[in-house]
C-alpha cells in the first residue's frame, strides 16, 4: 500500500477552518489577516488540494536576515518553475527570546528617512529571556517611526492572538511586499497546531488510512514539553499536554500531510537522518509505511548580495549596531525585490 497523505491534510485543513477564528482577533480586521495567514476559505482549499506541499520553518520573529530570506526565495524559484507548488510555511512558535540567530525581542526597520529604527519588543535579561514568544501577549502597538509596508505590517500585526502570531501576520505582510510568497499559494502555520491536530486526536489520529501512525510516532518521542503559567517551556510526562515534541519528531509529522519536500540547509542536513528513522520506526510500529518528505537542500554560495544589498550608509549602520540586513529593510530600500530576481537561476 503507497500511502496518500491528502486524506490526513483534508481532514487537517478541515480541523484549521473550525480553529482558525481562535488565532486572530478585532472584527474589523480578521478576515484581512486570516487572508494574509493563508487561512481563509480560498487558501485552506488550495492547500488541502495541492499537488505538490514544500515546507519551510522559520522562527515566529519580526526579522529574517540575510541569508535566512534565501529559505523562501528559493521555494519562490521552485514555484515559479513548478506553478502547482504550494508553500507551507510552518514557524516555531516555541522560540524563546534568547535567540541570537532571529532575535524575536526587537524588530530592526527603515525610518521615513531610511535610517535604523529599533523597537523594543520584550526584555532579554537573565530572568525573562527564556519566556517563548507563543507565550506572550500580542503586539500592541504601531511603532511610531514604522512607514510604508512595515507600518502595514504592523497594523497587522495588531490582529495576532498572541506575540508568535503578531509576528507570523508582520512576516507574512513584508513577504508578500518583497514577492517573496505568493497570495493563495501559502499558509503560515505555528508549529503547535500541527502538534496539536494529531496530539488531541491519538490514538488514531489523521485519515483511516494513517492508521496508528501518530500514535506510534508520539511513542516514539524523545520529549515532550508544555508552556507554564510564566510562558516558559517545561517537560511533560503526559503527552496530551504537549505544545511541542522533539525536532526529528515535530518535522516527522509533516510526513503524514503529504509533503513533498522541506527546505534546509547544511544544519537540518546534519540530523535529516534521525527524521528518516522516526519516519521509518513509526511506519514499522503502526504497519503503515509513511514516505519522508525530500530534503530540497537549500543551494550553497548563493550571493544575495548581487540581487540586493543595503545602501552605504545603511550598511554602516548595521556594522555599528552589529545587526544584519533584514527582508524588511530590502522591500523599503528595493521594493518588491524578489518579484523578477532570482538568485537561484
Amino acid at each position: 500500500m503507497v500511502f496518500d497523505g491528502t486524506g490526513s491534510r483534508g481532514e487537517f485543513t478541515a480541523w484549521l477552518r473550525s480553529a482558525r477564528d481562535g488565532l486572530v482577533t478585532g472584527d474589523g480586521g480578521k478576515e484581512r489577516a486570516l487572508r494574509a495567514l493563508g487561512l481563509d476559505d480560498a487558501g485552506l482549499l488550495a492547500f488541502a488540494r495541492a499537488r505538490r506541499v514544500v515546507v519551510s520553518l522559520p522562527h515566529a520573529s519580526p526579522n529574517v536576515f540575510f541569508p535566512r530570506v534565501g529559505v523562501s526565495w528559493y521555494v519562490r524559484h521552485l514555484q515559479r518553475h513548478d506553478p502547482s507548488a504550494f508553500h507551507l510555511r510552518v514557524a516555531l512558535t516555541h522560540v524563546n527570546f534568547s535567540d541570537l540567530g532571529w532575535r524575536p525581542y526587537a524588530w530592526w526597520f527603515l525610518d521615513q528617512d531610511g535610517a535604523l529604527a529599533r523597537e523594543t519588543l520584550f526584555t532579554r535579561n537573565k530572568k525573562a529571556k527564556h519566556v517563548v514568544v507563543a507565550g506572550q501577549r500580542p503586539m500592541g502597538e504601531v511603532p511610531p517611526r514604522a512607514v510604508g509596508a512595515d507600518r502595514e505590517a504592523a497594523e497587522l500585526a495588531l490582529h495576532g492572538a498572541d506575540r508568535a502570531l503578531s509576528h507570523l501576520l508582520l512576516m507574512s505582510a513584508v513577504e508578500r511586499a518583497a514577492g517573496l510568497t505568493v497570495p493563495g499559494r501559502t499558509l503560515y502555520l505555528p508549529l503547535d497546531l500541527l502538534v496539536a491536530f494529531f496530539r488531541d486526536g491519538l490514538p488514531g489520529a489523521g485519515s483511516d488510512e494513517s492508521g496508528g501512525w501518530p500514535a506510534a510516532l508520539f511513542g516514539l518521542r524523545t520529549r515532550a514539553r508544555k508552556l507554564d503559567g510564566t510562558g516558559r517551556l517545561v517537560d511533560c510526562d503526559a503527552v496530551g499536554e504537549a505544545f511541542v515534541l522533539d525536532n526529528s519528531s515535530n518535522i516527522a509529522l509533516l510526513s503524514l500531510l503529504g509533503c513533498a519536500g522541506v527546505v534546509g540547509g547544511a544544519k537540518m542536513a546534519g540530523y535529516w537522518g534521525e527524521i528518516e528513522d522516526r519516519v521509518a520506526r513509526a511506519g514499522r510500529l503502526s504497519g503503515v509505511p509513511v514516505p519522508v518528505p525530500e530534503l530540497l537542500r537549500l543551494p550553497d554560495g548563493v550571493a544575495y548580495e548581487d540581487v540586493v544589498r543595503p545602501s552605504s550608509g545603511l550598511a554602516a549602520e548595521l556594522a555599528a549596531a552589529g545587526i544584519g540586513y533584514s527582508q524588511g529593510m530590502a522591500v523599503a530600500e528595493h521594493g518588491r525585490f524578489a518579484e523578477e530576481a532570482d538568485p537561484f537561476r
